[in-house]
């Protein structure tokens, strides 16, 4: 819709009350309000119009009346509604645009303006509101879902992912200050230095160098005054001469027996060099060992910080990443001396130094473990110190630099490699443009807390702009925020946010960072940043004051603690979810999760909190949870509701990782607390929900957004889950192995109803079942496939026969690889019970003759059995097909199957099945028949016989003349079939047109040598006429000339009946199945079996021997029978079933009438 311009006007404030206020004519809608600078000419078209704002800055109160558009109907005259709507406006400067919603159902013809200013020059933009109603009988057109597009790549200035030098943005930034130094030196004071406060006034700032040459001359040099001489930066000419002697001179006051205090001193020298000139660190690690002057005993915790921060340098990682030094580290990580604080230092300290080569490799190498390189950086940027002294690495070292400018990139996505489910799976590309990312942002970081040092708030305010436009970008977003959280940047969001007594533009964007940061609430675990929020005052800029209230619930939370976490975790909120309580459970859920990485007692804590306040066991309530957020998410993503909902992105992406960090810390309780099989039931249900869910989800969200990548995470992590609760180990009340418990509620859950579409709810429950199924080379898969799969065999089997062919298949292959030793039998017993259901469908398909709808629907179901049967078959699934050809010969040790097959393919002969599905599994028969036994052998050489007489040429003559030699005398009884087949067989070959090759006729010799071997109950052929003899013994000679004498003896032996048969017809089987709703209906109703309850019809004829005589008046005034004169009322009839027998009517005869349910059931 079109906004229009309703109303220009320049304002001032008028009377004592100070003020302004806008009339308007008619009812309005007012959507936009833009205020103009001084001197600015609004309208091109209007250039007498100059705009007049003054002062520069100022906060205003807008309040308009709301106006119903649709006035509650009454005969009484309605009063003039003066309800006010109060807004604000922080006016920074510059032309602003402030939206307004009034909402559809209001409209205003007032505006009243308040604040402190002497004029104001607006406009307001909007639309002119409809008063009257839509008629009753209009037609409303549902709301369409708009797909959303992908979001437009930044400019180049700004895409310092995919610049050469990721730093220039930052220098440019760095120039808008006052004799700017060079961003390596600003960026050493800001994150690594920390000047003194009395420099910062020193007019040689920032260029306050340590003096080492002095230091030198000095006859006190010592590892003291070298520390307090390194809290400086070094001039950035001091020659590499220079620093050798200073570094020689220092070495030599080295003491050779080590101790506490000449450690701490050698570590903050380290330190203190690192994010000096790389020349001057690599000095210091040419005159110190770390191994002479480092020991278990002598580094406490202090010190292995500070040779932490240092090994972020990649000099002195390298120095570090001896063998003797990280056996100290090792030694101290597994020493009972040591504190646990610094076991978990020096843990860091050695995974750091060794990942430093792996994140050098893999700036050039594709094929690098970047999970390694992506967790060092992660690492490194959990602390101020750190991550300067690796941008001094990523910046000065030479070849650090080579390495990242020698590989452009162009992506027009940006990769959240901090996001575990991404990291996996990244790309070379993607790795260089998320280094060169962190290495711009980082930059941009140090320039911004220059320049707010400085108080220079031009800068400030166009590096906060910057950085609030990457929060909107993906994978730019992950790193501000991430940068956010350090210390020194939380504070600094904190002193903007606060000083709010004048708007600023700074102020406005430090504002907008904080709520986009606050939108994950893991953020506010960060104590300066739930501080921040509680320090919050109002007026503010941006932030409104619902947002603010959701941000302090949040704020508190992290404040009171684990007490206020175990608090909302047991709250029972209503439903749905808002997005704040999702929040809010998000960052319970995380403060609960940072309670148990405290080995110590942070379980214990958890515990005694949830046991003191609320004496109920927690896993129960996460499952709960968990199961009312499965609820939620199926109500955004079920077929039943048109036109659908429409989904709020935000709260999708946090009810996707409200489930991830439940089923995290769910697992983790599900491993040391016993649940039950009700509660295992529940998450196993709700998980299954969720799996469909995160499908759903990613085909209506586009690659790389948040709610994207929130279900790709929550589909692995519901895969996990289940991985892990159907471990062999995993058991559930009252002693049930875990796995029984999930498989048997998965099945269960695959035919439920969930206002989903069945099929495809069946197919996401397939995948989970496929993936906890265990791998054939696990040592366990064994007691797995014992204990597990016996229980749940019905349900197994239910599951099974609602699979279609493409997940029938595979789950069949994956049964055979799991019991390839046949220890529990299970796919065999699936396949007897598959062929067990063709066996009955090919019974009802002989049956039902008079309805084309149910014979359609049946033989699509025996179509279906038969290509199933077809594909266990096929030589493309070798395992599958060698499984199959075992079971049918003599030797199996499941003759049912063979049995079972050879009566499948004999009731498709009766019921004269015609499908190329069924043609195709007899040529794979008679391909593998000289296994068979005598029943298969016999039931396949029918089968072949019958598919000659559509076509001989699908036929494989070779075969089927193998199968006769092969086979004895058959059944007396069968004769007649066979006599009947195999002639109509050479009845079909005699017919004119049809060629006879040299294969088929040395066949049919075959078969008249076989006929005639069998005796006189075989040398009668039926449906084969005497002239079709003659025309096939010409054939026969023409084509074996050599054979001549040979069919000239076989001739005469041979009769014919020339008795007319008349087969049944054909039922021709299709791969698709077509039928009108009516029908569908119609066959639902016959599957649900029983008549419909209804009551029968009144008998008004009297029964002759029925006839009642009515007893004399003196036994109807007896005292034992007042009972039945009894008027009932109210409760009377219950009081009367508790009365004596005696005193009961008990002559009356049952009702014959049938209550009825709703759903048609009987009640």
């Amino acid at each position: 819709m079109t906004l229009k311009l309703l109303h220009w006007s320049t304002l001032s404030p008028q009377g004592p009350s100070g003020l302004s206020a806008i009339r308007f004519s008619v009812p309005i809608r007012v959507s936009v309000i833009r205020i103009f600078p001084s001197g600015v000419q609004p309208f091109d078209l209007c250039p007498d119009v100059i705009a007049k704002t003054e002062p520069e800055t100022f906060y205003l109160d807008v309040f308009f009346n709301a106006q119903p558009l649709k006035p509650a109907e009454s005969k009484e005259k309605q009063r003039a509604p003066n309800a006010l709507v109060p807004t604000s406006i922080a006016y920074a400067g510059g032309q602003a645009n402030f939206t307004v919603d009034l909402g559809t159902e209001y409209a205003t013809r007032l505006m009243i303006v308040k604040g402190n200013f002497d004029f104001v020059s607006l406009a307001i933009y909007g639309e002119i509101a409809d008063a009257q109603s839509p008629p009753e009988n209009s037609t409303q057109i549902p709301s369409i879902p708009i797909p959303q597009l992908q979001p437009a790549p930044l400019s180049r200035s700004l895409d310092i992912a995919n610049a050469r030098d990721p730093t220039q943005l930052a220098s440019q930034l760095l120039s808008l200050t006052a004799d700017p130094p060079s961003l390596s030196l600003a960026s050493r004071l800001i994150l690594c230095m920390k000047p003194e406060v009395d420099d910062w006034d020193d007019p040689d700032f920032p260029h306050i160098y340590a003096d080492i040459e002095r230091e030198l001359s000095s006859d006190a040099l010592s590892l003291e005054s070298a520390v307090d001489c390194l809290s400086r930066p070094i001039a950035e000419d001091t020659s590499k001469e220079l620093m050798a002697r200073f570094w020689m001179a220092v070495a030599s006051d080295i003491e050779l027996q080590n101790s506490m205090r000449q450690s701490s001193l050698i570590s903050k020298l380290f330190k203190f060099s690192a994010s000096q000139h790389p020349s001057f660190a690599l000095e210091l690690c040419l005159q110190v060992d770390p191994v002479v002057v480092f020991d278990q005993n002598t580094l406490d915790s202090d010190s292995l910080l500070d040779l932490l921060d240092a090994a972020a340098n990649a000099d002195i990682a390298r120095h570090f990443n001896t063998l003797n030094f990280l056996d100290i580290l090792q030694g101290i990580q597994e020493s009972p001396a040591h504190e646990t604080n610094a076991q978990k230092i020096a843990l860091r300290l050695s995974s750091r130094i060794k990942a430093w080569e792996t994140f050098e490799d893999s700036l050039t190498n594709t094929q690098a473990d970047f999970e390694v390189a992506i967790a060092m950086l992660k690492d490194i940027g959990s602390e101020e110190q750190s991550v300067g002294v690796w941008l001094a690495s990523m910046t000065l070292h030479d070849d650090l630099v080579t390495k990242l400018s020698e590989n452009p990139s162009n992506l027009q996505r940006y990769p959240k490699l901090f996001d575990k489910s991404s990291s996996s799976s990244v790309s070379h590309d993607d790795f260089i443009a998320f280094v060169r990312g962190y290495v711009g942002i980082a930059s941009v970081f140090a320039v911004w807390g220059w320049a707010d040092s400085l108080g220079n708030d031009p800068c400030r305010e166009r590096i906060l702009a910057v950085l609030h436009l990457w929060q909107q970008v993906d994978g730019y977003r992950e790193l501000v925020n991430f940068f956010l959280l350090l210390r020194q940047f939380s504070l600094r969001l904190k002193w903007i946010a606060s000083d709010n007594e004048v708007p600023r533009k700074s102020g406005i964007f430090g504002e907008q960072m904080l709520a986009d940061l606050v939108k994950d609430p893991l953020t506010v675990l960060n104590e300066e940043v739930h501080q921040t929020i509680i320090s919050l005052e109002e007026p503010l800029l941006f932030i409104s004051e619902a947002e603010l209230l959701s941000m302090r619930k949040l704020a508190y939370v992290a404040e009171d603690g684990l007490p206020a976490a175990v608090e909302e975790i047991f709250f029972d909120s209503g439903r749905p979810l808002s997005l704040r309580r999702l929040r809010t459970l998000r960052l319970s859920l995380a403060m609960i999760h940072r309670e148990f990485q405290d080995e110590d007692r942070g379980e214990w804590r958890v515990v005694e909190t949830v046991r003191d306040d609320y004496s109920l066991p927690l896993l129960p309530r996460l499952v709960q949870l968990l199961k009312d957020i499965s609820s939620d998410l199926n109500e955004h993503f079920i077929v039943s509701q048109y036109p659908p909902a429409p989904l709020d992105p935000t709260l999708a992406e946090n009810l996707f990782r409200t489930v991830e960090e439940l089923l995290s810390l769910t697992t983790r309780l599900a491993s040391r607390f016993t649940l039950s099989t009700v509660a295992v039931r529940a998450l196993t249900c709700s998980v299954a929900d969720i799996f469909a869910c995160t499908d759903a989800a990613e085909t209506m969200f586009y690659p790389s957004s948040a709610p994207f990548t929130s279900a790709e995470a929550t589909r692995q992590v519901c895969l996990n889950t289940m991985q892990e609760m159907c471990m062999i180990d995993f058991r559930v009340e009252p002693n049930t192995l875990g796995a029984e418990v999930v498989l048997r509620s998965l099945l269960t859950n695959a035919v439920a109803n969930h206002q989903r579409d069945p099929v495809y709810h069946l197919q996401q429950v397939f995948s989970l079942v496929n993936h906890i199924l265990p791998d054939p080379s696990d040592e366990s898969h064994s007691e797995w496939l014992v204990s597990v799969l016996p229980p749940i065999q019905t349900e197994t089997l239910g599951f099974f026969r609602l699979l279609d062919l493409e997940h029938k298949v595979p789950f069949m292959k994956r049964l055979v690889e799991l019991d390839i030793e046949c220890l529990v039998g299970f796919a065999e017993w699936l396949l007897i019970e598959e062929l067990k259901d063709l066996s009955a469908a090919l019974n009802e398909l002989s049956t039902v003759m008079d309805n084309t709808m149910i014979q359609s629907t049946i033989g699509y179901q025996v179509n279906q059995h038969l290509q199933f049967l077809q594909h266990l078959l096929r030589p493309k699934t070798d395992a599958l097909s060698t499984w199959c050809i075992d079971l049918l010969s003599p030797s199996s040790t499941t003759p049912d199957v063979p049995q079972a097959l050879s009566l499948c393919l004999l009731d498709a002969l009766d019921t004269r099945v015609v499908s190329t599905h069924l043609e195709n599994l007899v040529q794979q028969l008679l391909n593998q028949s000289s296994t068979f036994d005598s029943s298969m052998k016999y039931a396949t050489l029918l089968a072949g016989l019958r598919m000659s007489h559509r076509d001989v040429d699908l036929v494989q003559w070779d075969n089927l003349a193998t199968l006769f030699q092969s086979l004895s005398s058959p059944p007396v009884r069968e004769a007649g079939m066979l006599r009947r087949e195999i002639g109509q067989t050479f009845s079909a070959i005699s017919k004119p047109g049809i060629p006879l090759s040299v294969d088929s006729a040395n066949a049919i010799v075959i078969i008249m040598e076989w006929l005639v071997s069998q005796g006189d109950k075989f040398t009668q052929l039926c449906g084969f006429k005497v002239d079709e003899m003659m025309i096939l013994h010409e054939k026969l000679m023409a084509c074996l000339p050599s054979q001549a004498e040979k069919l000239s003896e076989l001739r005469p032996r041979l009769s014919m009946d020339e008795d007319e048969l008349l087969p049944g017809p054909d039922n021709i089987l299709t791969d698709n199945l077509e039928m009108s709703i009516y029908e569908l209906e119609s066959l639902l109703e016959r599957g649900s079996g029983g008549e419909r309850p209804s009551t029968p019809a009144r008998n008004n004829i009297p029964d002759v021997l029925g006839l009642v005589f009515s007893p004399p008046t003196a036994v109807l005034r007896s005292p034992a029978t007042t009972g039945l004169t009894k008027t009932y009322l109210n409760n009377d009839f219950r009081e009367l079933r508790q009365t004596p027998t005696a005193r009961q009517n008990t002559s009356r005869l049952p009702s014959t009438h049938v209550d009825v349910g709703i759903t048609g059931q009987l009640t």
